[in-house]
C-alpha cells in the first residue's frame, strides 16, 4: 500500500504567532524502529517548548507521544519506506500531535482483562498524561491523536503542573 504521507525532512517547529497562537510542525518521518524513540520524544520537546509548555508539561507531552509512537513501532504496519508519521499543530490553547502507521486499530485491551509486566499500558498512560485521546481507524491505516491544553498561569499556581 503506497504511504499516504509525503516524505518530509524533519525541520525545527515554527515558533507560534502570538496574534494567532496556530502552528503546524513539518511532518516527522521516521523509521518504525524502537532506536528512532528519542527522535520522537525531541520533536515533541521542541514542540511542547515552542508552545510555551512549562518543564513538568513539557515532559507529560514527550512522554505520551513515547508511548504512542511505541504503539504504532509494536503493533502498527509502517508504509512502504519503514516509516510512520508524526505531526504537530497548535490551536488556540491545545497542542496535538497525530501519529500515523499503514496498518490497521486492533484493541488489544479488549483481549487481556490486565497488562502484561513489561507493556500494555501506553492508552492508560496517554489518557492520564493528556487532555484528548482518540484513535482513528481509516482505510490508510491508523491515527492516535493526543492534545495536551496549556494551562494558565492560574491553573499553574495552583499546582495541577498539567
Amino acid at each position: 500500500m503506497p504511504s499516504p504521507h509525503l516524505p518530509v525532512q524533519p525541520e525545527a517547529p515554527r515558533s507560534p504567532d502570538p496574534s494567532a497562537g496556530d502552528f503546524i510542525t513539518p511532518e516527522l518521518r521516521l523509521p518504525a524502529k524502537a532506536s528512532e524513540l528519542q527522535r520522537a520524544r525531541e520533536y515533541a520537546d521542541q514542540a511542547a517548548a515552542s508552545f510555551g509548555f512549562s518543564e513538568p508539561e513539557r515532559f507529560q507531552f514527550a512522554f505520551a507521544v513515547n508511548e504512542a509512537v511505541t504503539n504504532a513501532i509494536r503493533h502498527g504496519t509502517a508504509d512502504q519506506a519503514g516509516t510512520i508519521g508524526l505531526r504537530i499543530a497548535a490551536h488556540g490553547d491545545r497542542l496535538t500531535v497525530d501519529v500515523c502507521d499503514c496498518g490497521p486499530f486492533v484493541d488489544r485491551a479488549a483481549d487481556e482483562d490486565e497488562p502484561m509486566p513489561d507493556h500494555g499500558r501506553g492508552f492508560d498512560l496517554m489518557a492520564k498524561l493528556m487532555d484528548e485521546r482518540e484513535v482513528r481507524a481509516h482505510p490508510e491505516g491508523t491515527t492516535v491523536r493526543l492534545g495536551k491544553r496549556r494551562r494558565g498561569m492560574s491553573d499553574r499556581a495552583e499546582g495541577d503542573g498539567g
